[in-house]
């Protein structure tokens, strides 16, 4: 499975991965390619790791938590934390882009 990821210099990073190899894309991100994301550790607190759903993906329930975070940086509905995004079929093919 694989999903782009495009970063905040615009450069897309086509990235391999196994179904759950890693908790999150946000785990997947920061291990296929280092990026200053997810300083409350997958918390879903902080809004460091907020993407933009470009193509593919629109299948997983929200937590408050989450919408809570996404709220309070006046993040879309086409927005999510990468840390509560499970690697999972649902994203294969998917294009996400980092924002922050």
């Amino acid at each position: 499975m694989n999903v782009n990821i495009i970063d905040v210099d615009n450069k897309t990073h086509a990235l391999n991965y196994h179904w759950l190899e890693y908790p999150s894309l946000m785990e997947l991100i920061i291990n296929s390619y280092y990026t200053e994301i997810g300083e409350c550790k997958g918390r879903g607190l902080c809004g460091t790791c907020i993407v933009e759903i470009i193509k593919g993906f629109d299948d997983q329930k929200i937590m408050e938590q989450e919408k809570h975070t996404l709220k309070v940086h006046n993040a879309t509905k086409n927005n999510r934390l990468a840390c509560q995004i499970s690697l999972d079929n649902k994203i294969n093919g998917a294009v996400f882009k980092e924002l922050i």
